[in-house]
C-alpha cells in the first residue's frame, strides 16, 4: 500500500498500475479500435479515452478500457521517438 499526504485542494486522480515484463503481441494491437499511438495527439486521444470514461458503461466495457489501458501503458508514457 502507498501512502500519500491528506489533499488541500483540487482533485487528486489515481491509476492504479499493473506491469509484465512480457511484451503485448502485435496481433493484440491489430484488435483494438485504435491500435498503437503513431503521433502526439494519438497518444493524448488515448490518455483521454481509456482514463476518462465520457458516458456510462457496463462492467465489461470499462474492462476493456482498462486492459487496453495497460496494454497501451509503456506506448503512451514513452516519447514517439522511443518506441
Amino acid at each position: 500500500m502507498h501512502e500519500v499526504e491528506t489533499i488541500t485542494s483540487g482533485t487528486r486522480y489515481c491509476v492504479p498500475c499493473f506491469f509484465t515484463t512480457c511484451p503485448v503481441p502485435d496481433a493484440a494491437y491489430e484488435q483494438m479500435a485504435v491500435g498503437k499511438p503513431k503521433t502526439n495527439e494519438d497518444m493524448a486521444d488515448d490518455w483521454l479515452h481509456l482514463l476518462l470514461a465520457h458516458r456510462k458503461e457496463e462492467a465489461h466495457e470499462s474492462l476493456g478500457r482498462v486492459k487496453e489501458l495497460l496494454m497501451k501503458w509503456h506506448y503512451i508514457c514513452t516519447p514517439l521517438g522511443e518506441h
